[in-house]
């Protein structure tokens, strides 16, 4: 069970709220609720050490994010991220957060407390004070992205709607494609309107097209940037790594927290939208109409 929560689809949000929402909660949970004997300094004082762990709280963030982002871009796709993640990055960004207050506090330090009682109480108040705004960003951000993703699938579904369907097959319907296989063969002849989808399987593409009013699924040994190359961009889109749609199949376009998803006609199965695609199938829809 704990397997499944750490692999669960997360969503992967950095913007401007990820980091003022913490540094602000930080100065204002340590000025005004003042936890941990902070109402024992006086208010100036405290609204200075206040200010001080704010700043290096939206430091923290900010350099953390883009250090792992430059160095382990993979392991920082948005496309993969998981919840377990999510608390991995949380937990780093926590663990630099702490150390660079434990410098400041050692840099104010003058009295000569031993250094493992000023590390662990360093330590614990600032886990203890991180919490709740780093808490509250999630959901913040949860809220936010999901709200962002259903308002958007909502208006490429209207703009899906509006989209004249006979102009596109009067243009493109009765022109022909040839899908070939790695070696040059012919493997498929299609009319462009009856080619619904494809979707990458290693060395292999899984050709989704229609015959005789029936789906049908062909594999073809390829790599589906060689057939993607033939294909007429106004109407076909690599919207996954995986997958190439045709814009004639898609019916509704759908939001969650994690990313966009194309519903295509008769029940077919669901395609989705990498993030790295999410403004291109946007353009993409919209141009449609014109």
């Amino acid at each position: 069970m704990i397997s499944n929560i750490i692999k669960k689809p997360h969503p992967f949000v950095f913007n401007i709220y990820s980091i003022v929402i913490p540094s602000v909660l930080s100065f204002l949970i340590i000025v005004v609720l003042a936890p941990f004997n902070f109402q024992e300094l006086e208010i100036s004082l405290r609204a200075s050490f206040a200010l001080i762990v704010s700043i290096i709280v939206a430091l923290s963030i900010y350099a953390s994010i883009k250090f792992l982002k430059r160095v382990f871009p993979k392991l920082m796709s948005e496309d993969n991220w998981t919840f377990g993640k999510e608390f991995l990055l949380v937990l780093f960004i926590l663990v630099i957060i702490t150390i660079l207050i434990l410098i400041a506090v050692l840099a104010i330090q003058t009295n000569t407390t031993p250094l493992i009682p000023i590390i662990l109480k360093t330590a614990s108040i600032t886990m203890a004070i991180s919490v709740f705004p780093i808490g509250f960003l999630i959901l913040f951000e949860q809220y936010k992205y999901q709200k962002n993703q259903l308002e958007k699938a909502n208006k490429l579904t209207d703009s899906l709607k509006n989209s004249n369907n006979e102009f596109l097959k009067g243009s493109i319907g009765e022109q022909h494609i040839l899908i070939k296989s790695e070696s040059n063969d012919i493997e498929l002849r299609l009319n462009y309107n009856d080619l619904v989808y494809m979707k990458s399987d290693g060395n292999y593409v899984e050709v989704y097209f229609i015959n005789a009013n029936e789906l049908q699924k062909k594999l073809i040994r390829n790599r589906i940037k060689n057939i993607e190359a033939i294909l007429p961009e106004k109407h076909f889109l690599r919207c996954h790594n995986r997958f190439i749609i045709n814009s004639n199949a898609i019916i509704k376009v759908e939001g969650n927290a994690r990313n966009l998803l194309l519903h295509l006609k008769n029940g077919i199965e669901t395609i989705p939208v990498s993030r790295a695609k999410a403004n291109l199938i946007s353009d993409f829809i919209y141009n449609l109409n014109g």
